[in-house]
């Protein structure tokens, strides 16, 4: 069955402005899609993610929508439409989202969730920061046409369970004035002392590096290193033992005045020795 979405909106009876419902489908409609855009781009898809609408059905207001034939396929659209799910959840108890630090901890949840959707020969995907907040800037005003006590679900064919949108989330940002800074990408070899391991699946694992005495996350890369570990061919990795790996990452300066440095980004390219009880853990005391 190709992958469909409904975007389907409860509303109150004898409701005052009843032409805020229809500009609310067409503006969660547009956001969506270009939610799908930076989704597929996401993953190297050099493609455009565009809507048919395929039913609609009055009462409350159903659309169901699908993407255009041979534009992107199924696999990728159901994973897009689940990681999309995952992404509204994380929103569901929050009121509002207002700067970088919250979209890059989005991101960052968005990236695992494409990961774990997503078959394994896909490239790692990276979400464009700044277009992640010009996305979440036009759903938050598809929500401010709603009023109180009307509902919005998301419902794909590929899942069971409808996701509820919290049509009360705000994104009080300005997407314009969002990561203007500098980003500069490196990559080395490091010491790592692994904070906490991922046992099942390719989401991301914290590190604090021997080098920039640092905390970071980051997922690993070396799929067969990671099989074999999650597999119990490599024995678990103890708190005093410390990886030897080449690390990917982005040194995110902001402009003056807004913040401190950060690391994004960061991905373990490939794992080398690991070096058990060391006796050197507190080298990797970090600053934070």
């Amino acid at each position: 069955m190709k992958p469909e979405l409904s975007i389907k909106l409860d509303y109150l009876e004898d409701r005052k402005n009843p032409e805020e419902i229809f500009e609310a489908m067409a503006l969660y409609i547009n956001a969506y899609r270009d939610f799908g855009q930076l989704l597929s781009t996401s993953v190297g898809i050099k493609t455009d993610f565009e809507f048919q609408l395929n039913h609609v059905e009055i009462g409350s207001i159903l659309s169901k929508l699908s993407s255009l034939p041979s534009r992107i396929d199924q696999f990728l659209e159901a994973a897009f439409y689940n990681s999309g799910n995952e992404l509204f959840e994380d929103l569901t108890n929050i009121d509002r989202t207002e700067n970088e630090e919250q979209v890059e901890a989005l991101a960052v949840g968005l990236e695992s969730s494409l990961v774990d959707n997503l078959p394994k020969q896909i490239a790692d995907p990276h979400v464009d920061r700044r277009h992640l907040a010009e996305v979440l800037n036009k759903f938050s005003h598809a929500n401010q046409k709603m009023k109180a006590g009307e509902c919005v679900e998301f419902i794909s064919n590929s899942n069971e369970k409808p996701c509820i949108v919290n049509t009360e989330w705000r994104f009080t940002g300005n997407p314009k004035e969002m990561f203007l800074g500098k980003t500069e990408y490196r990559e080395f070899e490091d010491k790592l002392y692994v904070k906490v391991a991922v046992n099942e699946g390719r989401s991301v694992w914290t590190f604090k590096s021997a080098s920039l005495k640092k905390t970071f996350s980051a997922r690993i890369i070396e799929k067969d290193w990671l099989d074999r570990y999650q597999g119990g061919f490599i024995p678990p990795i103890g708190p005093k033992d410390i990886i030897e790996a080449k690390v990917g990452l982005d040194f995110y300066t902001p402009p003056k005045g807004r913040g401190q440095p950060q690391i994004r980004n960061a991905k373990v390219l490939s794992v080398g020795n690991i070096i058990r009880n060391s006796s050197h853990q507190y080298e990797l005391i970090d600053d934070e």
